[in-house]
């Protein structure tokens, strides 16, 4: 409490006598709460010393509008007793007011429940108070939106707005030329293509493929569909637990996909050398051989190496996913307890499969086209022709990382840093093995001076980028915001 009244001094915030009266008023250790119902500073001044607080990007409620709708997403409930408010719901995202942005925990939380990327941002929690009130009142009014005090005069009145809070940091332009000023670089060579990953010619089988397997262990099950969006597929998952085993296999097996199971990492790389499947779900503890060892087995193989491999873990989390993708060669890390969510996603990406529904097909054709074309707008310089174009392709296909990391250029070129951060966000977490996203992701936190997500960005740009020059450039970057 005494800390973050100091911080409010330093940054002038508030004065000493204004602080020690806030600390006088502070209920549970309060103090922006105290300051902003005795009036001692504007709700945008508190936040914006959070947001420096924090490092993170802050929301001042106060010039607000928040859709009734949203607590359709996240309860009224949950939000007063969690100390959070969704200020905005996308399809694929959600924007989220934490009194206490550090709890990801919650947010995890809130992912697996609404089945959306969190975004964290700070907001002073009589403000979340005030607004959740306004919102249940306007809800039981029927009303479509609660508008803060100071909310600018929209011209529907059904609209949102979020009132983005900045920090007065900035940090110093990023210096590696081919991104220096967010100019619009392709991930890849060709603009038609910059996530394209060249699928490998499909080796031929044995015969009776399944019996044979089944042959070679008792611990192989199949589970067989021929519809949905991995027909064709097959796919491999090994676990010690035949509980978890079967729950993935279900999952996988809904996409149509054709399952194989082991029960140990000897199984598992026998079934890998003979079926040499599309993709492999390892936990990294298997009995035996380790699925580590397993994963750095199938990398290691000239003729395996084009399988995709995702490690799980109840053991293994935070930095080991980075690790494992660097050590062993992952192109994906999951940990456990697993959300279903989040192994359907990861599964789709993997596979590139098409859809088995014609009409699914038909949107991600219509998300290319647009997404190329928003492309050629934004070459062309313009860049809200070319946002609408890409805001649509995304809607159309939520697992086109080209269509987000281009709308993250889109937004980047008209000042909107924020969202352009949550756009490359996405980007990076559809195709985590592609550096470009990281870096751009990394720049714009950088402008926008976050330097802790700035430095978090930096190193998983680090990690995945190929091009030794660029890589090195990275790793300077890197070293001067640690100080080094």
């Amino acid at each position: 409490m005494a800390d973050v009244a100091a911080y409010l001094i330093q940054s002038g915030t508030l004065t000493p006598p204004a602080a020690a009266k806030a600390l006088a008023a502070a209920q549970d250790g309060d103090v922006t709460s105290a300051a902003l119902r005795l009036g001692l500073a504007t709700e945008a001044a508190l936040v914006r010393a959070l947001v420096e607080l924090f490092d993170c990007p802050g929301v001042d409620l106060s010039r607000s509008v928040i859709p009734t709708s949203n607590f359709g997403v996240v309860s009224h409930a949950f939000c007063r007793q969690q100390r959070v408010l969704p200020v905005s719901v996308g399809r694929a995202e959600l924007v989220l007011a934490m009194a206490d942005p550090e709890n990801v925990t919650l947010a995890d939380e809130l992912r697996f429940v609404t089945g959306r990327k969190v975004l964290r941002y700070v907001a002073v929690l009589a403000a979340i108070e005030r607004a959740i009130d306004g919102l249940v009142r306007e809800k039981q009014r029927f009303g479509t939106t609660w508008r803060g005090p100071q909310a600018p005069a929209l011209p529907d009145p059904t609209a949102a707005w979020v009132g983005v809070v900045h920090g007065a940091r900035r940090a110093e332009p990023a210096e590696l030329p081919e991104a220096g000023e967010l100019v619009l670089v392709p991930i890849s060579e060709t603009l038609e293509t910059p996530f394209a990953v060249p699928s490998p010619a499909r080796l031929a089988r044995p015969p009776e493929l399944q019996p044979a397997a089944a042959r070679r262990s008792e611990a192989v099950v199949t589970t067989v569909r021929l519809e949905g969006a991995g027909a064709g597929k097959l796919v491999l998952v090994a676990d010690a637990g035949s509980e978890a085993r079967e729950e993935v296999a279900e999952l996988l097996g809904k996409l149509g996909c054709t399952v194989l199971q082991a029960a140990n990492g000897r199984a598992a790389l026998d079934i890998t050398r003979e079926a040499r499947p599309d993709l492999v779900v390892l936990e990294a503890m298997l009995p035996m051989v380790q699925g580590f060892d397993v994963c750095r087995a199938i990398k290691g193989d000239p003729v395996l190496r084009p399988t995709r491999v995702v490690l799980t873990s109840a053991v293994h989390r935070g930095t080991a996913a980075a690790d494992a993708q660097q050590a062993f060669g992952a192109d994906a890390f999951l940990e456990k307890p697993l959300r279903r969510d989040e192994v359907t996603r990861v599964a789709k990406v993997l596979l590139l499969g098409p859809a088995g529904d014609p009409a699914d097909a038909e949107r991600r054709v219509e998300a290319a086209t647009m997404w190329r074309a928003g492309a050629a707008a934004l070459h062309a310089g313009r860049a809200e022709e070319a946002t609408a174009l890409l805001r649509d392709a995304c809607a159309r296909d939520e697992l086109s990382a080209e269509a987000q990391y281009y709308l993250g250029h889109a937004l980047a070129r008209q000042g909107l840093l924020f969202e352009a951060a949550a756009a490359y966000a996405r980007s990076a977490e559809l195709r985590p093995d592609v550096d470009a996203a990281h870096q751009y992701l990394a720049q714009t936190w950088e402008q926008l001076g976050f330097k802790k997500s700035a430095r978090e960005a930096w190193a998983r740009a680090i990690e995945t980028c190929a091009d030794e020059p660029r890589k090195k450039a990275m790793q300077a970057r890197l070293l001067k915001l640690l100080g080094l």
